[in-house]
């Protein structure tokens, strides 16, 4: 089925940046990893979206945004991989957070996989496998806040916006930002990428603030690239994982919603 995804997906881009053509303010989408960036398809848990370790001929993304990872530490994760935090009893009881489908880099120490699927979805949790999840935007959009799940223990991360002209606004989220949702059910919090201000860490956390800055003269409306970095601290982890990626996207925002609507409709009847 999904060897013929790529020319739905040449089909989705064009109408997408059509429709973006014009940059004024427009409707927000809470992307929240249930489904491929058309809106339309289904995303499962251990899916892998990585290109590179998808299996071959298989695209998820490629509509409003591409995802791919990057390795920081000296072994290495295994991809960017869809984990179901509604479910019990999986390998990694702290991601069981309740808010559906996260991205997790997935773990090194369980490989095993079937097609295009992990056998056992779990993040990583050493710090020598740290590395970041990357959203490389099809065209400039403003990214207003991003869930971040299990940010507790030795963990620490970076949220690094990019706009058109190489200028970064930089979000540093202490470790234990989030709580332990095994210990006290939570275990998430949104972080808001619209501000510079300080933003506390979950009310039970222990952590301190997440701090913002920026580049003089960077667009906030006008961000190509986000990238969700699990670094982590020596003895700790880099354990962790997003959800609900909100971002605004550029007028016409009819054009864009039923072109949207339209395109991914095209797609699941040519599926």
């Amino acid at each position: 089925m999904k060897a013929l995804r790529r020319p739905a997906r040449a089909v989705l881009s064009a109408c997408v940046l059509l429709s973006a053509a014009t940059v004024h303010a427009g409707p927000v989408i809470t992307y929240g990893f249930e489904t491929e960036d058309d809106l339309v398809t289904p995303l499962s848990h251990g899916q892998i979206v990585d290109p590179a370790f998808d299996a071959p001929g298989f695209s998820e993304f490629g509509t409003i945004f591409n995802v791919s990872s990057d390795v920081i530490g000296s072994d290495g994760h295994i991809g960017v991989t869809v984990f179901d935090s509604d479910l019990s009893g999986t390998l990694d009881p702290d991601l069981e957070v309740g808010t559906g489908n996260i991205l997790i880099l997935q773990n090194d120490d369980t490989p095993s996989r079937t097609g295009d699927f992990y056998d056992g979805p779990n993040d990583e949790a050493n710090l020598n496998d740290a590395g970041s999840i990357i959203f490389d935007f099809l065209f400039p959009l403003e990214p207003l806040g991003i869930t971040v799940v299990d940010a507790n223990g030795g963990y620490f991360g970076t949220v690094t916006l990019t706009d058109e002209n190489g200028l970064t606004r930089v979000y540093d989220i202490p470790s234990q930002w989030t709580t332990d949702v095994t210990v006290n059910l939570v275990g998430y919090q949104e972080l808001d990428l619209t501000t510079l201000a300080n933003q506390p860490s979950e009310p039970l956390a222990a952590g301190g603030d997440a701090t913002a800055t920026e580049d003089a003269g960077y667009d906030p409306t006008r961000v190509v690239q986000l990238k969700f970095s699990l670094i982590g601290v020596q003895g700790g982890t880099s354990s962790g994982g997003i959800d609900s990626l909100r971002l605004r996207i550029p007028e016409p925002a009819s054009a864009l919603l039923v072109g949207l609507a339209a395109c991914g409709l095209a797609a699941r009847r040519r599926r």
